[in-house]
C-alpha cells in the first residue's frame, strides 16, 4: 500500500484486528518487531461514513486527550482523504478480554475506568477543543429508536404519525424537570472494549483511550452511564454502587445533587436507543448478532423505569403496550414490514 511506503513502513505485515459496529476495518501493521494499527474508513465526506466518525476528530482529539494527561494513540501518519490513519498500538489488552479470562480482576478494571472519568470530571469544566454538544449530536437523536425499531417489531404494527412527536414531548418535559445539567468532555462509547490497559503507565495513564472520536460536551455522567449499564454486560450492583462512589467523591453537594438527578435519566435515554440500534442494525444492515443483547437491554430497562423521575415515560410506553418484559425474539424479516420509512 503506498500510504504505508510513504510512511516508512515497507515490507510490514498486516493483520486483521476485530472492528466494532461501524464500517472501519483495523489492522495491526508489524515491521520486523515495530507495530503499529492501520485504520481505515470512507472518507469524511463520504455519505456513507459513520456519523460522528471522522477520522480528522480522531486526530485533534487525540491530541486534546494527550494534553489533558491521558492517554490516546499518537498519530503517526494520515491520508484523510482516502481514509487512513496509522497510530501507535496500545496491544491487545482490553479491559473487556481481561475480565472475559479473569474476573478477579473485574473491580480493578471498572475502579480504573472510574478513576479515569473522574480525572476527565476534573479537567474539562473548560476546554480548549471544540466539540459538539450532546443535546444537538446523533447520539441524543438516537433515543427515539426504542419507538423507532424495538416498539413496531415487539407491536408487529406500524408506529403511528404522532408517536415519535408524543414519545420525544415526554423527555423534553423530563429533562426540563432536572437541574442545569454539568457539561464536561464525553467520549461518548465508554465501554471495557474501548479502553486498553497500559501497566506501564502511571494513574490514569493507564487506561489508553480508543474509539474516542465522536466526543461532545455534555452531561457529566454520560460516560460513567456507558461504562456501568453497559449493553454487552450486567455490571454488579456493588461494583456499580462502588464506581458511582468513586465518581462523586469530593464533589460539591450541587455538583453531587445534579449527578443524582441525571444519572438515571442518561441511563434509560442511552438503553432506548441501543435496543433500538440493535433491531435497526440488524434489519439495515444485516448484523443480526447484536439482537443478543436485547435481554440485557430489557432487564435494564425495567429497571430505569422503576425510577419516578421516568414514570411518565413508563406510562407512555405501557399505553402503547410496551413495558419491556417482552421475551420474543426479533423476527427480522417480519419486524421489516411495519418499520415506518421515515424511522431514525
Amino acid at each position: 500500500m503506498e500510504f504505508l511506503r510513504n510512511s516508512g513502513w515497507v515490507g510490514a505485515h498486516e493483520i486483521p484486528i476485530s472492528g466494532d459496529w461501524s464500517q472501519r476495518k483495523f489492522f495491526r501493521i508489524d515491521l520486523k518487531g515495530k507495530t503499529a494499527v492501520l485504520i481505515q474508513s470512507f472518507p469524511d465526506e463520504d455519505p456513507r461514513s459513520t456519523p460522528g466518525h471522522k477520522l480528522k476528530d480522531f486526530v485533534r482529539i487525540s491530541r486534546c486527550l494527550d494534553t489533558l494527561g491521558l492517554s490516546a494513540p499518537e498519530v503517526y501518519a494520515q491520508d484523510l482523504p482516502h481514509g487512513l490513519l496509522l497510530v501507535e498500538d496500545f496491544g491487545s489488552q482490553d479491559f473487556a478480554s481481561l475480565i472475559a479470562k479473569d474476573e478477579e480482576v473485574e473491580r480493578d478494571m471498572y475502579r480504573l475506568a472510574t478513576q479515569a472519568l473522574r480525572h476527565l470530571y476534573k479537567k474539562t469544566e473548560f476546554i480548549a477543543v471544540e466539540l459538539p454538544d450532546y443535546f444537538t449530536s446523533h447520539i441524543h437523536k438516537g433515543h427515539q429508536r426504542v419507538v423507532d425499531w424495538y416498539m413496531p417489531a415487539m407491536l408487529h404494527k406500524q408506529n403511528s404519525d404522532d408517536a415519535v412527536t408524543e414519545y420525544l414531548k415526554i423527555w423534553k418535559q423530563i429533562e426540563r424537570s432536572l437541574p442545569q445539567v454539568k457539561r464536561r468532555f464525553v467520549h461518548g462509547d465508554y465501554h471495557p472494549g474501548n479502553l486498553m490497559w497500559l501497566p506501564e503507565r502511571q494513574d490514569a495513564k493507564q487506561v489508553g483511550f480508543l474509539d474516542f472520536q465522536q466526543a461532545m460536551m455534555g452531561p457529566a455522567p454520560y460516560d460513567l452511564v456507558n461504562l456501568l449499564e453497559d449493553a454487552r454486560r450486567e455490571v454488579p450492583i456493588e461494583l456499580r454502587r462502588e464506581c458511582m462512589a468513586i465518581y462523586i467523591e469530593g464533589m460539591s453537594t450541587e455538583d453531587r445533587e445534579n449527578f443524582i438527578a441525571w444519572y438515571p435519566v442518561l441511563a434509560a435515554q442511552f438503553h432506548c436507543r441501543v435496543i433500538g440500534q440493535a433491531i435497526r442494525l440488524a434489519i439495515r444492515d444485516q448484523k443480526t448478532r447484536l439482537l443478543s443483547i436485547i435481554p440485557i437491554l430489557r432487564r435494564h430497562m425495567i429497571r430505569d423505569f422503576a425510577n419516578p423521575q421516568l414514570k411518565p415515560l413508563k406510562d407512555w410506553f405501557s399505553a402503547q403496550g410496551i413495558d419491556f418484559s417482552e421475551t420474543q425474539e426479533v423476527d427480522v424479516e417480519k419486524a421489516a414490514l411495519f418499520i415506518r420509512p421515515d424511522a431514525n
